[in-house]
């Protein structure tokens, strides 16, 4: 198991959890707001592009530049901890386990 995996994660693992979570729900609030305001989605932005498209395809955009960024800082902050895997016989199938990667 991860050092950031488990029951009671370190401040480091909940505060990136929490700053995923926090600009991932802000935009998809306003992408609500604005899908049930039919009259503000349909504003015309560009050409046939409205206000919806528009958000829609930053919310996407938002939501795969957090995921990239989540990715990035767990594994800096979390696997560098797990250092190589160790030497010698497996002493329980949990242990066999871990060190396959499953």
């Amino acid at each position: 198991m991860r050092p950031c995996d488990g029951d009671d994660p370190p401040p480091a693992a909940r505060l990136i959890r929490k700053t995923f979570l926090v600009v991932n729900v802000v935009p998809l609030a306003v992408g609500i707001l604005v899908s049930c305001a039919t009259a503000l989605a349909e504003i015309t932005v560009y050409g046939r592009t409205t206000l919806g498209v528009v958000w829609g395809l930053l919310q996407l955009g938002v939501f795969l530049g957090s995921v990239w960024w989540y990715e990035s800082r767990t594994t800096s902050r979390c696997d560098h901890a797990d250092g190589p895997p160790p030497s010698g016989p497996p002493r329980s199938a949990a242990d066999a386990s871990l060190r396959a990667g499953w």
